[in-house]
């Protein structure tokens, strides 16, 4: 016996649905990635290297040149995260210092393509490395995936809470799916950066632990109020926003500086992206000031929360078979 048409017609949806998605996710990933290039690379000069040396380095538009006023501030622009690399004048001419665990990308592209350049114009030039990566995580890659693995907590979280808490409609049963959330959060944060830690090292275990409750929080809460703003359909949104977008765009397989435009405007103002600074940063740059991404972080969260407390009192609740298909969805991306 053949389906009703309105078997069929969900067959349909779900199957157009599954496709956008899917099409979506490939031209976002690739679209972002598969051919990275050097835009605006902040490097700090000290004053000491000539202007001639320094106008050549930033022709092109792949390097901004940041003139500070001697060795010690370009180094430490490297350490406050401002600079990824730097140029100082010493007795034996010109010393390029890079860093890997700001980029294992744009430390190689620095080391590779500025030396040959300097030389055309006349510098004598030697490289050396601040900021080296642990043996744990030699590509750079542990607060990546760490950063996408609580971003997956955090929406699959929201829609299997959605079975698992009910789906009446009204303030008090949004709470409990945010308070739910909120534990999650907190045992997410810390499982998930003592798993990170133990495989691939790296330091401030607390700040980690903390971007990444932020980061559960903020994805999680997000996603339930798209749901209560769009019903089934805000699951997808979340995906869209989160996974499509946000993944690619959060400057883990490659740093902001090569991504090309939306993802590169957008990246650090996704929890995905400001989890991945932020975690990076907390594990190998101390000096760095994480106030930027954890503000991104915080804003999503009682932003959400907020707004899902608003639908929550007014709006209607997804009923068990969309809660269902939510779940679904979010499990198989």
């Amino acid at each position: 016996m053949l389906p009703d048409r309105t078997t069929l017609r969900r067959a349909a949806a779900a199957i157009a649905a599954t496709l956008l998605l899917s099409l979506l996710f490939i031209g976002s990933y690739v679209g972002a990635l598969h051919d990275p290039r050097p835009t605006d690379v902040p490097v700090a000069v000290a004053a000491q290297v000539p202007d001639e040396v320094a106008a050549a380095l930033g022709r092109g538009g792949a390097i901004e040149v940041r003139r500070v006023a001697d060795a010690e501030q370009a180094r430490r622009a490297i350490d406050r995260r401002d600079a990824y690399g730097a140029l100082v004048a010493g007795r034996r001419g010109l010393e390029l210092v890079t860093a890997p665990a700001a980029s294992v990308a744009v430390a190689q592209l620095l080391r590779a393509e500025l030396p040959p350049q300097l030389r055309q114009a006349g510098a004598t030039v030697r490289t050396t490395e601040v900021h080296a990566l642990p043996t744990g995580d030699p590509r750079g890659l542990v607060s990546f995936y760490l950063a996408i693995g609580l971003v997956l907590a955090g929406y699959l979280g929201a829609a299997l809470l959605g079975l698992a808490l009910g789906t009446e409609l009204g303030l008090r049963q949004t709470g409990r799916r945010l308070l739910a959330i909120g534990v999650l959060a907190v045992l997410g944060g810390l499982l998930g950066t003592a798993v990170a830690s133990a495989i691939g090292g790296g330091g401030a275990f607390g700040l980690c632990a903390l971007a990444g409750a932020l980061t559960v929080a903020a994805v999680g809460a997000a996603t339930v109020a798209f749901q209560r703003l769009l019903g089934f359909v805000g699951t997808g949104v979340s995906i869209l926003l989160f996974v499509i977008l946000g993944n690619p765009a959060a400057g883990g397989a490659a740093p902001p500086e090569l991504l090309p435009e939306p993802w590169r405007a957008v990246g650090q103002l996704l929890p995905n992206g400001a989890a991945t600074t932020a975690i990076h940063d907390a594990r190998y740059f101390p000096d760095a000031s994480l106030a930027g991404p954890l503000l991104v972080l915080v804003a999503w969260t009682a932003v959400a929360v907020a707004v899902a407390l608003l639908l929550g009192r007014r709006g209607r609740a997804l009923s068990p078979e969309q809660e269902q298909a939510a779940a679904a969805a979010a499990a198989g991306v």
